[in-house]
């Protein structure tokens, strides 16, 4: 499907524009919690059931459990 004129509606963009500022709200609280999470002392990174692996990104160790680095 390719978009032309006709299928850009104002209603088509406000939801785009809508979805936009959504993910970007979404990444920026997200980039700021992990700031301050990334200051957190080892211990309580564990207290809170996380950790610092070696080159120092934040892992969850038993939060999330997919081996994924936050």
């Amino acid at each position: 499907m390719s978009l032309t004129y006709e299928t850009l509606t104002p209603g088509a963009i406000g939801a785009a524009m809508r979805g936009l500022a959504r993910r970007s709200a979404a990444a920026f609280e997200r980039h700021r919690a992990l700031r301050r999470v990334s200051r957190f002392s080892d211990r309580r990174l564990d207290d809170i059931g996380l950790e610092r692996d070696w080159d120092g990104s934040i892992l969850a160790s038993g939060i999330l459990a997919n081996g994924r680095a936050i």
